[in-house]
This record gives C-alpha cells, structure tokens and sequence, in this order.
C-alpha cells in the first residue's frame, strides 16, 4: 500500500508539495502550516514532492531516498547545445559491421526510461534484438506483408469495401502501393530497404491496457534517439517494422511482427530504433521548414 508522510520536525511550512502536486494529495488549509496529505490512493508517484521539498521532510513508499538525487545545475547544456543536438541528429541508414555494446545499448535506454508519460505510468518496455537471424526474419516479414497489401488493393472487391469502410483512409493506402513495390523489388535485388543491416533493433512496447502506451513509448523513442546521438550512434525510426502491427483490416497481421522477435501476447509494439555505429559520419547540418505556428 502506498504511504506518504511528512517529517513535522523537518517540514519549513513552505508549502512547496501542495503547490506543484499534479493531484492534489497534498493540502495546506492555511500558510505556514505543515501541508496535509489527503488522498494517498489518487497519487500517480511523480516524486514532485520529493523533488521540490529543499528540506528533505516527505517520506514516499514508491521512491527509494537514494533515487532522489541533487540537480548539478552547472552540467545541464545551454539551449544552443540543446538546440545543435537537435539540429545536427539525422536519420542513418548505413552501418558498419560491428555489433553495439551492452552497456550503450542501456545507456540508450536508460535515455529512454526519463521521458514523460501519461499519468506518470511509465509504461514503455523495451525488447533489444541483436540475433542476426531474427533481424532478417524481421525484414522478410515486412515485405511478405507489403506484398499482401499490394496484392489485397489490387483486388476491386477490396478497394470497394475499403472505400467504403474508410474513403480517407483507403485512398491514402492506395497512393502507398507503388512504394510498396518499389520496397519490394530493392529487397528482392539483395538489399535490405527495411532494416539496412543495423545490428539492432530497439522495440518500444507496453501493455495493451494501459491508457496513451503508445503517446508514451513515442516520446521515450525520441529520448532514446536523441542520446543515441549524443553517443555518435546512428539509428533510424524503423516504420516498416511497425506498419503490419497497425495494419487495417487485416487483424491476423497485427501480431506477427511482435510474435516473431518476443513481445508478450499482452503488450503491443508501438515504435522501433534501428541502431548501430555509421559510415560515413554527417558534417553538416541542412535547415529545416520554417514551423507552421497559430497563435490563439
């Protein structure tokens, strides 16, 4: 059962906990008085009464005291260092033959496991593939699937039930046909148009229940994503390893994928990273569209 307490002996009457909880748990009926806490079970263990307490006087049975840690304000980047990072991070498609160290793969993750997440419920898992085997099983299942949308969208019953079902949508699968082939036919020249070879694959998963799994595995990828920059790691978002598990009527493909390299039965693949050292390396950086903003 989750506990919070707070140290009356330690505790400045600031009020700090009941100004930032997102929940309202804690509660200061009048200033400088000791906040009360008044409903434990709403509590989403955030930790940002922990975090803002500067007197440590709160006690959290979901947060280890030796989890809370002092911010070194003097490491973090400046917001041009943010911002180069940003800038200078690129979609990498070819890899050297080399496999990636346990402890960077980790590291990549550790990343990861910081992003924010919907009611703080830290849903994302990760599954790292490294089987050579698997990984070309992967992309052979990916095209087995391109090969059975181009051929169901050649089928006019189909294209007519689909347009049907969904005009928007069956017409937006109809432009990507072409694509299909085209991916189709790199592959069975020799190349490999889904996974370029990485020797790694980073599978984003939770489990099917939990509310936004998929807002929260997407904003732990581009945590992921970003340090795997930092690191010189070069890494892709690999959509086409994706695209089956969310295919439209055609619910026998929407586990294949995850069967095939090891998600449990309950969970479902929201996102995946290739990974893996480049060649060459980028030394330039290209600007991007001026943002389309509204100002309300």
């Amino acid at each position: 059962m989750l506990t919070i307490t707070i140290d009356r002996s330690r505790c400045k009457k600031d009020g700090l906990c009941a100004t930032v909880c997102p929940e309202g748990i804690f509660v200061q009926r009048e200033k400088r008085t000791i906040p009360e806490v008044t409903d434990e079970e709403g509590c989403i263990a955030c930790g940002h009464c922990l975090a803002i307490c500067p007197h440590d006087a709160i006690c959290h049975s979901e947060v280890l005291s030796t989890d809370i840690r002092a911010i070194q304000v003097e490491e973090m980047p400046t917001t041009e260092q943010l911002l180069s990072l940003l800038k200078t991070r690129r979609s990498i498609r070819t890899f050297r033959d080399k496999p990636l160290a346990r402890e960077t793969i980790e590291r990549i993750i550790d990343g990861a496991r910081f992003a924010p997440s919907g009611h703080n419920s830290q849903s994302t898992q990760y599954l790292v593939v490294q089987d050579r085997a698997v990984l070309n099983q992967v992309s052979s299942m990916v095209i087995e699937y391109l090969r059975f949308e181009t051929r169901r969208f050649a089928n006019p019953l189909f294209r007519t039930l689909a347009v049907l079902a969904d005009r928007e949508l069956a017409e937006s699968g109809l432009r990507e046909i072409p694509k299909f082939k085209r991916v189709t036919h790199l592959f069975e020249s020799g190349a490999d148009p889904i996974l370029y070879g990485a020797p790694v694959l980073l599978a984003f998963h939770a489990r099917r229940s939990v509310g936004y799994a998929d807002v929260n595995a997407q904003l732990a990828l581009q945590n992921a994503s970003l340090v795997a920059h930092s690191l010189g790691i070069g890494h892709f978002y690999a959509g086409w390893v994706v695209s089956p598990c969310r295919a439209p009527m055609a619910g026998k493909w929407n586990r294949r994928i995850p069967s095939l390299i090891g998600i449990p039965p309950g969970n479902e693949l929201h996102g995946a990273l290739a990974l893996g050292y480049p060649i060459p390396r980028f030394r330039k950086m290209i600007d991007r569209k001026p943002p389309q903003i509204s100002w309300a």
